[in-house]
């Protein structure tokens, strides 16, 4: 017997074999995003805490204070494995024609540091006695042009200072170039980061205002307790002098990339899952088919003391059978995929160290993935063969359709209704379970869609806000404060048409225990520069004198509501108690704002910032030509691009939107598959009514007709719950993203909305080849001859 079960088995996969295929290929797409994705989210972890590991990354970074006192504090606790010390200043500096603000931060001269090492992939470490020679970080390299042996310039104060370029490194603090929590993503020509001997930095720097910084690296164990040792040790930090004491969670680099790694691994779960549930639908109507037309076959196996359950595997095997071959390919190709999948996205960042692993659960998960698909697909029709009463099996054939009920009777009625209407919404009652099976393959599909649409459209909206509701200007420069003011010239530049002045200084929030650093900018009471959005979605001005607007994510941090006191303590240790007037909603960053007075009282900043806005296409002929002729300003010291942020992110929403249009054409695969297998069931059960057409001289345009009709309207009955299903899930995916850094609101457009509609819909229409060509290959006498018999 089960040799003869083995025979039909094969027998049966031959005879479908473009239905069991397309079970198959949906299992293997599923199982293949999910080892090759899931195995590359894994690997660029993996990767991250090897850099860090080799690097030795700094777990706290400390700032202020006498660094000698704070680092014997935390060197006295336990779990601490190494401490440096550093000065750390921002500066501007000049590469060629290039004037910015750059970071320059120590290092000892002729060896690595404890904490925080660089790796020089260019040149050499700057070697003892050497006063001039400075590493430069490799984004800046890339940017500037920079090399070995090019000579740049450092402004201390007074005036500008020559150095020279010993090396270019990687540093595990710029893995993702972000200059703080608040500008992620920025300008690459407005954040360069030098590296010079401590010995030699003071007089780099000149007057410009440093920090001093400690920074401690935890054993094993201490990282790994929770918390605890960290949150004991920055407390010690700051009982003995120090400002602020930053977690390597809260550093911007770090909270960048990990953020990046929490959306991979959603997007490593979820979409798989989508096409293997798909695979099972398809699975469950393909077989469900199969045992309702091989009723009399199974009540004869039956009537011959076949046990059930032996019945019920066969038909349950034929899924399994599916899914497992779908699932072997889709590990394998998953498995093959995985290391080029890895090496891109970390040489797209620039991951020093890149580890590739396969892991066998990955690969065993996918693999039941497919079994699994099998088992759900198959387990409710193989079930219902042991319920099958072999004499009433025998007595007529339970392939059929079930007789008309009111539905059908109500239709028949509906004479002012097309006939080819009519007949599609009949079939669409009689046969309940494979409708719904159509309409969950369109759901499935919009919400593929939608989904990754969603994160594109969402992000392209808050780009939109930031740089043209919030950041108004379209350019800052940083003038030399002992110069005179460089407004009358800054105006007078072809193409300015406001300038007006802004203080800006980085400063600690606190309320009670909880703490916060930011940036804190002051503007003219009626600015132009800046909007401050509500989240109500109006608008305001900035307080009087005393008080301040803060983010609503830094408010969260700090636990505070509007009317409530907040102490600010600047970089050299002064602390101005200001109350909040108000929450600001900023799609990106977390900031303060107040007037410049405000934050000149409370900080000691100066106003050497001047925010400009041009004319309409004024940089349009010459991008550039803004930046030379305001860096030529007598005084300006440093020029940065706002809408160069802009342009950026557009950079990575151009790759974002392929990512979007090969899920719209993954969706439409994904709804062809489902829709194809139920179209093939609903033919192979509709033989005898076809052919009984065919026989009538019914053309076979017109059956083609009636089939697409039937379709078409159970995807169109699909798409108000996809597109309900498909916002829903894009919506709770933008929610994994919200923190202090970034907040978005789900927007999608209609175009979009149209395109997905539109793809789900031709996949239903593409579905209709293979039927209609069953149909022709109809062999009407043969038929005839079974229904006779």
């Amino acid at each position: 017997m089960n040799r003869i079960l083995l025979d039909k088995t094969r027998r049966d996969l031959r005879r479908r074999l473009p239905q069991f295929a397309a079970v198959g290929v949906t299992v293997l797409i599923g199982v293949l995003l999910f080892v090759s994705s899931y195995d590359a989210y894994r690997n660029l972890g993996s990767s991250y805490e090897h850099t860090y590991s080799r690097m030795h990354f700094a777990d706290l970074t400390a700032s202020g204070g006498d660094p000698a006192e704070v680092a014997a504090a935390a060197g006295a606790e336990r779990g601490v494995s190494e401490v440096a010390t550093r000065t750390q200043a921002r500066v501007p500096v000049r590469f060629g024609k290039d004037e910015l603000l750059g970071r320059v931060a120590g290092l000892p001269a002729g060896a690595q540091p404890a904490v925080n090492k660089v790796d020089v992939t260019e040149g050499h470490y700057p070697k003892r006695g050497d006063s001039r020679g400075v590493l430069v970080e490799r984004h800046t390299a890339k940017t500037f042009g920079l090399a070995p042996g090019d000579t740049a310039k450092v402004f201390d104060g007074k005036r500008w200072r020559a150095v020279t370029v010993r090396g270019v490194a990687d540093s595990p603090e710029y893995l993702w170039p972000a200059l703080s929590r608040q500008q992620v993503v920025g300008d690459p020509h407005n954040f360069a980061v030098v590296f010079a001997p401590q010995s030699s930095l003071r007089s780099l720097t000149g007057s410009a205002p440093a920090t001093s910084q400690t920074l401690v690296r935890l054993s094993g164990g201490a990282r790994d307790d929770g918390g605890a040792a960290e949150e004991r040790i920055a407390e010690r930090m700051r009982a003995a002098g120090a400002t602020e004491v930053q977690p390597r969670s809260e550093h911007p680099s770090h909270s960048a990339l990990d953020g990046d790694l929490e959306g991979f691994s959603q997007l490593s779960v979820a979409f798989p899952v989508l096409f293997l549930s798909a695979a099972a639908v398809a699975a469950y109507v393909l077989i469900t088919r199969l045992v309702l037309s091989e009723r009399k076959v199974i009540a004869m196996f039956l009537a011959a003391g076949v046990p059930r359950a032996t019945v019920a595997r066969h038909y349950l095997g034929h899924g399994v059978l599916a899914g497992t071959a779908g699932a072997v390919l889709g590990v394998a190709l998953g498995a093959a995929v995985t290391p080029a999948m890895t090496h891109a996205y970390t040489a797209e960042i620039g991951i020093p160290y890149t580890l590739v692993e396969h892991r066998p659960a990955v690969l065993a998960t996918g693999a039941l993935f497919g079994v699994l698909v099998g088992l759900v697909g198959g387990a409710a029709p193989a079930w219902a063969t042991t319920r099958t009463a072999p004499a009433e099996a025998l007595r007529g054939d339970g392939g059929t359709m079930s007789p008309p009920g009111r539905w059908s009777r109500a239709l028949a009625r509906a004479r002012r209704l097309p006939l080819t209407l009519r007949l599609s919404l009949r079939e669409l009652g009689r046969s309940r379970r494979r409708t719904v099976a159509s309409m969950v393959g369109s759901v499935l599909a919009l919400v593929l869609v939608l989904t990754s649409a969603g994160m594109a459209g969402s992000m392209k909206a808050a780009t939109d806000v930031q740089f043209g509701e919030v950041q108004r200007e379209d350019a800052t420069v940083t003038a030399d404060p002992r110069a005179r003011d460089p407004r009358p010239a800054l105006r007078g530049i072809d193409g300015v048409e406001a300038v007006e002045a802004v203080a800006t200084a980085q400063v600690t929030a606190r309320n009670g225990d909880r703490s916060y650093s930011t940036a804190l900018t002051g503007y003219d009471r009626r600015t132009s520069m800046h909007g401050f959005r509500t989240p109500d979605g109006g608008e305001r001005r900035l307080p009087g004198d005393g008080a301040v607007l803060a983010g609503k994510g830094a408010a969260e941090r700090l636990g505070l509501s509007t009317g409530d006191h907040v102490t600010l303590r600047a970089a050299d240790g002064r602390e101005e108690r200001v109350r909040l007037a108000g929450l600001v909603d900023e799609p990106m960053g977390s900031a303060l704002y107040a007037t410049r007075t405000t934050v000149e009282e409370a900080t000691g900043a100066s106003s050497t910032g001047y925010a400009l806005r041009f004319a309409k296409g004024a940089d349009a002929p010459d991008p550039d030509r803004l930046r030379r002729d305001a860096t030529a300003v007598e005084g300006v010291v440093a020029y940065a691009d706002s809408r160069a942020v802009a342009r950026q992110i557009d950079r990575y929403m151009a790759l974002f939107w392929v990512f979007v249009g090969v899920m719209m054409l993954l969706g439409g695969v994904l709804a062809l598959t489902v829709v194809y297998v139920t179209m093939s069931v609903n033919v192979a059960e509709r033989t005898a009514e076809l052919a009984t057409l065919r026989a009538s001289g019914v053309s076979l345009r017109r059956i083609a007709a009636l089939l697409a009709a039937e379709n078409l309207t159970a995807t169109l009955l699909a798409l108000p719950a996809g597109l309900a299903a498909g916002f829903a899930a894009a919506w709770q995916f933008l929610r994994s993203f919200d923190s202090d850094m970034l907040s978005l609101e789900l927007e999608i457009g209609w175009p979009v909305v149209l395109g997905a509609c539109l793809a789900v819909a031709g996949a239903s229409l593409l579905s209709q080849i293979p039927a209609v060509r069953a149909v022709r290959r109809l062999d009407i006498a043969a038929v005839v001859r079974e229904r006779a018999g």
